[in-house]
């Protein structure tokens, strides 16, 4: 997004003895994706003020984010799609949990974990073009991606438990953004 500010940054960070020159795109890969997520975090907890939904919106990015942090998936060609893309994903999230009648909301859980689990199980992690996964990488995000679906649903049973169904909806609804993206970014990587 900032390309040419964060690059300046580095090359200050370089020229005052902060960071060798060799590690400068490290750098600058690093303060470009820092300041995305923060980005995108900010936007997210806006997004939440505007809906009355602060705490369901930090919820769904927690549990989106868990999955999708190792299972992988479709990537927007550009930083600005991506965070149009996120913005766009959590607005319609924020209504879906608003506006779906609570008698349906358990109902509709189960339907997304029926059809999402299965999809992440099958395809993921999804590596990218830009970036293939080895063997021990796969294993790797493989174990990740996992243990975190499994923490997800358990914590899924216990609020079912405790009566507290749109919270498990909004955790249900994370893991269905996951499972479509798995999805996208697989058959995006077939056709290229």
């Amino acid at each position: 997004m900032f390309k040419n500010q964060i690059t300046k940054i580095a090359d200050i960070l370089i020229k005052n003895g902060v960071a060798e020159i060799e590690y400068k795109e490290i750098i600058v890969y690093g303060l470009t994706f820092g300041i995305e997520l923060i980005l995108n975090i900010l936007t997210t907890i806006i997004l939440g003020f505007m809906f009355g939904m602060v705490i369901e919106s930090l919820i769904f990015l927690i549990s989106f984010s868990l999955i999708r942090t190792y299972a992988g998936g479709y990537h927007s060609q550009s930083a600005l799609k991506c965070y149009f893309f996120s913005s766009i994903v959590v607005i319609l999230v924020l209504f879906a949990v608003k506006y779906t009648p609570i008698n349906y909301i358990s109902f509709i859980s189960i339907i997304i974990l029926l059809i999402s689990i299965p999809i992440i199980l099958k395809f993921s992690p999804v590596e990218t073009n830009s970036k293939p996964l080895d063997n021990h990488e796969r294993r790797y995000f493989r174990k990740r991606m996992l243990l975190n679906l499994v923490i997800e649903l358990s914590i899924i049973g216990v609020l079912y438990l405790f009566r507290l169904y749109t919270l498990q909806y909004i955790i249900s609804l994370g893991i269905m953004v996951s499972a479509i993206l798995v999805l996208l970014g697989y058959k995006y990587l077939k056709l290229f």
